[in-house]
């Protein structure tokens, strides 16, 4: 017990360093926003897997003691057949086998004392600043982890993959992700030719209204879907969120605008009111004057469907093209 209060201490300093040497916050850079999530070795004991920052890590085949520490990838470890020793707060993306996990406190502040107590030899992570001292202060007593940064159906497909063989369960790949993968693309498939509806994604906290661009999982809906976002391109390669320009938005007059919330959704909507549609030119937009000002649900917007893509990407298409009737392939 002494040794776990030491490390515990080592561990409240190592971050408190971090943070002020980062300045509280780590800035993506372009390069390695640029590199993308891979498999790119296995053997019989290891495979070795590049993260979205470019990092490559070699990682043990069969863990025993695994703790997942963002529940949409949770659900995805269970899904390749595996098992966690705990979880982070919350109830969406959290199979009902692990619904009884030990609690780690909210996904920005994890209790690394019980997670210490748990003594797992496995880690999987998110890219969160917070989430990468914890890998990294438990890689320094020798236990391995991977950072998995989630915003999109192909990120899903490429971390269902590293699970299924990390677990060794390989059918459990074909059984999960191929039949998604046929349904998803006959939705695709639907998509009327000659149009394409020009977007805007706005994404909506309690204290502040940003644009999100294709990088998030509303935004990889609508490019899969044939539309245009208006905040496809950014001074900043593979952002997902950026300032809010009303000016902008008033601009390029888009189509239809989705709205994705995160928090209570009474209090975001609340937000947006104050920020956005209070304007006295909100009501000239295009989108609004035709009744295509759209909340969604946020299980499916922010929150990532795993399981439920091929019923997300028919929602979507739906919104997209009020017109098209679109069947979802048994």
């Amino acid at each position: 017990m002494q040794r776990k209060k030491s490390l515990l201490l080592v561990l409240v300093l190592f971050l408190a360093v971090s943070t002020l040497w980062a300045g509280g916050t780590k800035e993506t850079r372009p390069d390695e926003a640029a590199s993308r999530m891979v498999v790119l070795d296995e053997t019989g004991t290891t495979v070795t897997f590049r993260e979205y920052s470019g990092n490559i890590v070699g990682i043990p085949k069969n863990p025993q003691r695994v703790i997942a520490c963002l529940n949409s990838t949770l659900d995805i470890w269970y899904m390749a057949g595996g098992k966690s020793l705990a979880r982070a707060n919350g109830s969406i993306n959290v199979p009902e086998e692990a619904a009884g996990l030990p609690l780690l406190g909210r996904f920005a502040s994890l209790n690394t004392e019980l997670m210490m107590e748990l003594e797992p030899d496995f880690l999987i992570v998110s890219e969160n600043q917070h989430h990468l001292e914890i890998r990294d202060f438990f890689a320094a007593d020798g236990v391995p982890g991977v950072a998995i940064k989630y915003n999109t159906y192909d990120d899903f497909r490429v971390i269902l993959d590293l699970f299924t063989r990390l677990t060794g369960n390989r059918e459990l790949y074909e059984k999960e992700l191929l039949p998604s993968q046929r349904k998803v693309q006959s939705i695709i498939d639907q998509v009327p030719e000659g149009e394409a509806p020009t977007v805007c994604i706005l994404f909506s906290s309690t204290k502040y209204v940003k644009v999100e661009t294709q990088n998030t999982v509303t935004g990889d809906y609508c490019a899969k879907l044939g539309a245009e976002n208006i905040y496809k391109e950014t001074t900043l390669e593979g952002a997902t969120r950026v300032a809010l320009s009303l000016e902008y938005i008033l601009e390029q007059d888009p189509d239809i605008i989705f709205v994705t919330t995160m928090g209570d959704v009474e209090k975001c909507r609340a937000r947006v009111d104050k920020d956005i549609t209070s304007s006295d030119i909100w009501g000239d937009l295009t989108a609004v004057k035709n009744n295509r000002f759209i909340y969604l649900d946020k299980s499916f917007s922010v929150y990532k469907p795993n399981r439920a893509y091929p019923e997300a990407f028919k929602t979507m298409a739906e919104y997209l093209y009020p017109d098209t009737e679109f069947i979802l392939e048994e």
